[in-house]
C-alpha cells in the first residue's frame, strides 16, 4: 500500500517568499512609510501563508485518507503525518526559543511556556497587546492549533460531507470576527477560529481539485476570468473609501476577501504560467530560494533589528535607513541559509523514515 507522491509546486515557493516579505515590510517599515501606507502587509502576507497551508496540508490529509480507506491503521496514518509535521516545525522552533532564554530577550522568560506550548496567539490576545519582537510567534501559534484538529476532520469525515464541512468553516471563520469586533475585541482575530476562513479555502481548493472533478473543469473553463476578478477584488478591497464607508466590519470581510484572492491566485500559478513577466517573478531563483528558507527567515525576522552595529550613522538619514534595512536583510538571509543548510534541511531528510509502506 502506497501513498500517491504529493506534486511539488515551486511556484508556491516564489509565493512563500512574497508572504514573507511583505511580513518583513510591515516589521521593519514605519505604518507611515509608503510601502506600508496603502496596504496591510502584514495581514496579507499571513493570510497568503494561511491560505497556502489549508490548501497544501488538505491535499496531503486527502491522499492520506485514500490510504485509511484502503486499509492502512488510522494511529499510522496519524502518526505519519504528524511526525513529518514535528520534523519539519519543532527543531529550529524551540532551538530558537532556547537561544532567546539564554540571551534574555525582552518577555521571553515570562511567556516561555506560552509560547513553548504554542499558546502564544491566546497569550497576546489575554494581554490585549503585542510583545515586541516576540509578537510574530502569533501566526505560529495559529497554524500549529489548526494542525491539531484539522487532520481528524479530514481523515474521519466521510468525503461526501467534507464540502459542507469546508463551506462551514469559511462562514465560521468570518462571524467569529464580526463577534469580536463587536465585542470590541480586536486582539481576538489572534485566535484560530478567526483564521478559519483563510484555511478552509486552501482547503476548498484541495478538494476540489481532487474530489469534484467536473465542477472543477467547469472552473478551469474560465479561470482567466476568475483571476482578473480576484486581482480586481485585491486592488479594490484596498480602496480608503471602501474602508471607512464599512467599518467597524470592514476587517472580517477584508480577510474573507483576500483569502478568496489567494486561493484563486495560488490555484492559477500552480499550472504553467504563460504570461512573461509572471512567469519570471515566480521562478526567479533568488525569490524561490527565498521561498525554500521562508520558514526561517519568518522565525528570525523579528530579531535582526536588536542587532547591535546594523547601522550607518555617518550616511545621510535617508540614505543610512535604507542602507540599514539591507543590511539587516542580508544577515536575516544569511542566519536563515545556516539554519536550513545545517539544522532544517538534514532533519527534513529524516521524513523519508516516515512514509506509508
Amino acid at each position: 500500500m502506497s501513498i500517491e507522491k504529493r506534486q511539488y509546486y515551486p511556484q508556491l515557493d516564489a509565493l512563500r517568499a512574497i508572504a514573507v516579505l511583505l511580513v518583513i515590510v510591515s516589521h521593519w517599515f514605519a505604518q507611515e512609510h509608503f510601502l506600508n501606507r496603502y496596504t496591510a502587509n502584514g495581514i496579507l502576507g499571513v493570510v497568503l501563508f494561511f491560505v497556502l497551508s489549508g490548501f497544501l496540508i488538505t491535499d496531503i490529509l486527502l491522499r492520506s485518507k485514500t490510504n485509511y480507506e484502503l486499509g492502512a491503521p488510522l494511529g499510522h496514518v496519524f502518526m505519519v503525518f504528524y511526525m513529518r509535521r514535528f520534523l519539519r516545525i519543532f527543531p529550529i522552533y524551540y532551538m530558537l526559543l532556547l537561544s532567546l532564554v539564554f540571551l534574555n530577550v525582552s518577555g521571553i522568560r515570562e511567556s516561555f511556556w506560552w509560547h513553548y506550548f504554542y499558546g502564544s496567539n491566546i497569550y497576546f490576545w489575554l494581554k490585549g497587546t503585542f510583545e515586541g519582537s516576540l509578537s510574530h510567534f502569533w501566526s505560529l501559534a495559529v497554524e500549529e492549533q489548526f494542525y491539531i484538529v484539522w487532520p481528524a476532520i479530514i481523515l474521519l469525515v466521510t468525503r461526501k460531507y467534507l464540502m459542507p464541512v469546508l463551506v462551514t468553516g469559511i462562514i465560521a471563520g468570518v462571524l467569529f470576527r464580526l463577534v469580536m469586533v463587536t465585542a470590541a475585541s480586536d486582539m481576538g482575530r489572534l485566535l484560530m477560529p478567526a483564521s478559519l476562513d483563510s484555511f478552509c479555502i486552501g482547503g476548498l481548493l484541495a478538494y476540489g481539485r481532487k474530489e469534484r472533478k467536473y465542477w472543477y473543469k467547469k472552473y478551469l473553463d474560465h479561470q482567466k476570468w476568475i483571476v482578473l476578478f480576484a486581482i480586481i477584488l485585491l486592488v479594490v478591497i484596498h480602496l480608503q473609501i471602501l474602508q471607512s464607508t464599512f467599518e467597524p466590519y470592514f476587517t472580517s470581510l477584508y480577510i474573507l476577501f483576500i483569502s478568496i484572492s489567494f486561493g484563486i491566485l495560488i490555484n492559477r500559478v500552480t499550472y504553467t504560467i504563460e504570461t512573461p513577466v509572471v512567469s519570471q517573478i515566480l521562478n526567479n531563483s533568488v525569490l524561490l530560494y527565498i521561498g525554500k528558507i521562508s520558514y526561517g527567515v519568518y522565525l528570525f525576522h523579528n530579531f535582526i533589528p536588536q542587532l547591535y552595529g546594523l547601522s550607518f550613522p555617518g550616511a545621510p538619514s535617508y540614505i543610512s535607513f535604507y542602507l540599514t534595512q539591507l543590511l539587516r536583510f542580508t544577515v536575516l538571509l544569511f542566519v536563515s541559509s545556516l539554519s536550513w543548510f545545517l539544522l532544517e534541511k538534514p532533519i527534513l531528510n529524516l521524513k523519508q523514515r516516515f512514509e506509508f509502506q
